[in-house]
């Protein structure tokens, strides 16, 4: 599994990092959410579902390899 980020999309709301703290962090720089490294490891996927389904820009996309 594999989550996109369309950070021309992102808000930088943050729930990402909220839901996903181990896969999501937010850029110093714009406070825009980081490209969580792919492939996701199995541990983390439910959490990065939720995330993703969470994101109120839904600038995120799951991907199922």
């Amino acid at each position: 599994m594999r989550i996109e980020l369309d950070r021309n999309v992102c808000q930088g709301h943050g729930v990402c990092q909220m839901t996903a703290a181990n896969l999501f962090t937010l850029s110093d720089d714009d406070g825009l959410a980081i490209q969580p490294p792919n492939p996701i490891d199995p541990q983390f996927q439910d959490e990065g579902r939720l995330a993703t389904a969470s994101c109120p820009e839904r600038a995120l996309s799951v991907i199922e390899d």
